[in-house]
């Protein structure tokens, strides 16, 4: 399956979940809200009711009727009384009782009283919330209020008009204000888990994108290692050949000096191939931690020479040494960190310029560590690529150059040095600015510090 085929299907899979999510919550939502309305309806009736019984109860006592005398009072029903009330509610006894009262004692029930009574029953539903009573007329204009606010542009819940007896022409409302903190509220847990879901495959997106990122970073590495290793082994492999059949044609037999000089030439290019795949096994052990280092105090100067002498007389294009020595000694492995020190040599020459200057300095920090840096004037490396450029098989922007100018290599060189910096316990760097120099700096304990 391909990458297209691949995110249309993960696309559509999103928004699959994100629609049954949201039917899912919507669904959710009307149910909670319609529980809540219903609620709010059936317990604004009881709360008429219970006013009015309470009024009822003092005209029992010789109490004040006053309107205004209930406005403090927690009206607290017995559990009988409660049930009493529900049943009367859900017939016109209640209607009957109320006209009963306005009739005979002229009592009708107030908005201040209802108010607090409404409250308290919501709460015993465990809905808390600020609300607000009327008395109105039978159109629904209001007459009185329990509380001066202005609800206009608000959120709210309205009860039905519930009216006072048959024939005061009367009726009560309450209003519940922000009604939807009260249902987002019981959605809370269902929020939750939808939060943690959403973010769930949010990660296994991303995940998903790293992995085929990933894929595909390693079908372009596994391509450019494969152009790369046919390149860099047509040659010698080519060069083999010729020189088996040139002398085994016998034309050389009677010249021993261009004999010898072919004979050279195979074994060179046999040393370079055997060399390119023990650069890969010894990666491969380094990766795994399964090589040993012989470390020892080692000479820079004579390492250094020789590998001056070496690429002196095998490149092409000028190339200027220049060595300053703080440390003639480090504590190593002589053959790694000559082959590492000769990688950084290598990339120096292959990415610059018709000529290049190398400048190779060591030192050693007052906490021992030895340093070996390895600066070029060459092309330098962009800032992006710099934190990239010790991957295996990566080339970052050498890539190009190669193409430009024809530099084989199959992006290991920097990550062997990378690995045999890591196998002694240091570490390398890299500091560039594109188009004037590269500076490698190459980091070892002291032997102090491997004791």
């Amino acid at each position: 399956m391909n990458n297209k085929h691949i995110r249309i299907m993960t696309i559509l899979g999103l928004i699959a979940i994100v629609t049954l999510q949201g039917v899912w919550l919507g669904s959710t939502y009307a149910l909670i809200d319609k529980q809540v309305r219903d609620t709010s309806e059936n317990v604004f009736k009881d709360a008429v009711i219970s006013e009015a019984w309470v009024q009822m109860e003092k005209i029992a006592k010789g109490e004040s009727t006053d309107t205004t005398s209930t406005v403090n009072e927690t009206v607290k029903l017995e559990a009988d009384s409660t049930q009493t009330l529900t049943n009367i509610m859900r017939s016109s006894i209640g209607r009957t009782f109320q006209e009963s009262l306005f009739t005979n004692y002229g009592i009708l029930p107030t908005s201040i009283g209802l108010d607090t009574t409404y409250v308290n029953l919501l709460h015993d539903e465990n809905i808390y919330a600020e609300v607000v009573c009327y008395l109105t007329d039978s159109l629904g204009n209001v007459l009185e209020s329990s509380r001066d606010i202005d609800i206009s542009g608000l959120s709210t819940i309205k009860t039905s008009l519930s009216p006072v007896g048959y024939t005061t022409g009367k009726c009560l409302q309450a209003v519940i204000v922000n009604p939807y903190a009260i249902i987002f509220q019981r959605m809370t847990m269902l929020l939750v888990a939808t939060a943690l879901m959403m973010m769930f495959v949010a990660y296994c997106i991303v995940f998903q994108i790293r992995i085929i990122a990933r894929q595909n970073k390693i079908a372009r590495l596994r391509e450019d290692f494969s152009y790369a290793m046919i390149h860099d082994m047509k040659t010698p492999l080519t060069s083999i050949l010729m020189g088996a059949q040139i002398l085994r044609s016998g034309r050389l037999d009677a010249l021993p000096e261009k004999r010898e000089k072919y004979f050279q030439i195979l074994k060179d290019e046999a040393e370079h191939l055997l060399a390119l795949t023990n650069k890969v096994l010894t990666l491969s052990k380094l990766e795994n931690h399964q090589l040993k280092l012989a470390q020892e105090e080692v000479e820079l100067r004579p390492m250094l020479d020789d590998l001056i002498e070496k690429y002196s007389a095998k490149v092409s294009k000028p190339v200027r040494f220049l060595l300053q020595l703080d440390r003639e000694t480090v504590y190593a492995d002589e053959e790694f960190l000559k082959e590492a020190i000769s990688n950084l040599i290598d990339n120096s020459i292959k990415y610059s310029g018709d000529s290049v200057e190398i400048h190779i300095s060591s030192m050693q920090r007052a906490d021992g560590t030895y340093i070996i840096k390895v600066k070029d004037n060459g092309f330098g490396i962009p800032l992006k690529d710099q934190s990239r450029i010790f991957e295996k098989y990566e080339r970052a922007s050498a890539a190009d150059h190669s193409r430009k100018t024809g530099v084989s290599g199959f992006g290991l060189g920097l990550n062997y040095v990378f690995r045999v910096a890591e196998a002694h316990g240091g570490e390398v760097s890299v500091e560039s600015i594109e188009g004037e120099y590269s500076e490698f700096s190459l980091y070892l304990p002291g032997k102090e510090k491997e004791k």
